[in-house]
């Protein structure tokens, strides 16, 4: 209770933003799922200042190389291999009622990361965390992005299934109708990692979405909306999944050694690290980092964040073994930085998901 207290004092003293909640009942009507998290944002915010700077930063990145044709390929394929969540993409553009925001180019947000991949855009880190101690495995996530509109589109939401509440996730990329960061009560906590590796050329990843590759965001929505109820299937699936793009998910369940940081290439294989063969940790603790390089190589000259979060990791006091610890871990530069929308801190033993809307933080001088 008092870290729940001192995370709540944290949230509301340095958060960029309160993050809003929506229930969302995965029972009731498909197009009618997202549509009231599309009107908060427009109430709240306009759609100039949020969601309008948010698109017309990605068009001129990514979207901008589509064709015409590129856009109906994606938007036939979700139509046919994902008929439901074709509904709930119909719903958002409904709700959004505007001639620049079709179906046709809500399919492609669907394939964003596939296709931002296959484009080589220099999309912003994320850092993962895992930490095991005797409370169970605490999950450190923070997502980065561009531009800063985006921090407004951050929504946390609680999904109800026959009734009863079965998950959480926190995200910006709620309107495409997938997530990156999910918590599915008593089975896992799940985060996607941008990964710098192999890559698929449009043409080839084209074809391969029509065939009916799933995007990485709707893998996270199988785990919560299928009967995957353990760390052990919710791995195995993540780990066979084929995928359109690199990248990497980060899995923590809800028993000793259940955390899973898996390497996913649409052309190569790599072996899943696991709490057991990490080597990182005493007795009292173990943990793991991954950013968006492989843990096999060394951290780049110009990008130390995991060696800075395995280092403050490792030297943490026995009082702060504890998701305050990870917290303060997590939010520290340039681990916490200048593309930092939002941190979230879980345990899916415990059942907490902590989560913050943060703002961009740099370096100071006070010399200066």
């Amino acid at each position: 209770m008092k870290l729940i207290f001192i995370l709540l004092v944290l949230a509301t003293t340095y958060a960029y933003k309160i993050v809003p909640t929506l229930d969302v009942d995965l029972d009731g009507p498909a197009k009618q799922r997202f549509q009231p998290a599309v009107q908060l944002i427009m109430n709240t915010y306009g759609y100039d200042a949020s969601f309008g700077t948010f698109f017309l930063y990605h068009n001129q990145t990514t979207f901008k190389h589509l064709t015409n044709k590129d856009y109906d390929v994606l938007a036939t394929a979700v139509r046919t291999h994902w008929p439901q969540y074709a509904e709930e993409l119909q719903g958002v553009v409904e709700a959004f009622n505007r001639s620049d925001v079709t179906f046709e180019y809500l399919s492609a947000w669907v394939y964003f990361h596939e296709i931002g991949h296959s484009l080589s855009v220099d999309i912003k880190e994320c850092t993962a965390i895992l930490f095991q101690t005797q409370q169970g495995i605490i999950h450190g996530r923070n997502m980065d992005q561009s531009p800063d509109a985006g921090r407004l589109l951050v929504i946390h939401f609680k999904f109800i299934k026959n009734g009863q509440y079965i998950g959480e996730a926190v995200d910006q990329y709620w309107f495409k109708t997938g997530f990156v960061t999910m918590f599915k009560y008593g089975v896992v906590s799940l985060q996607e990692n941008w990964r710098y590796g192999h890559y698929l050329p449009l043409f080839m990843l084209l074809k391969k979405i029509a065939a009916g590759t799933t995007s990485l965001g709707w893998t996270f929505r199988h785990i919560l909306d299928s009967d995957i109820n353990n760390f052990d299937d919710a791995v195995t699936y993540l780990e066979n999944v084929i995928v359109g793009c690199s990248q990497f998910n980060i899995v923590a369940g809800t028993g000793y050694n259940q955390g899973a940081i898996i390497t996913r290439d649409p052309i190569s294989t790599y072996p899943t690290l696991f709490f057991n063969n990490t080597g990182l940790g005493n007795d009292q603790f173990q943990y793991m980092v991954q950013t968006n390089y492989d843990h096999w190589h060394k951290d780049p000259k110009g990008d130390q964040r995991r060696t800075i979060a395995e280092n403050l990791l490792a030297n943490l006091t026995n009082t702060m073994l504890n998701e305050l610890g990870v917290y303060s871990v997590i939010n520290t530069y340039p681990i916490h930085n200048e593309g930092t929308f939002y941190t979230a801190i879980m345990n899916v033993a415990t059942g907490r998901f902590n989560y913050f809307g943060q703002e961009g933080i740099t370096p100071y001088n006070d010399l200066e």
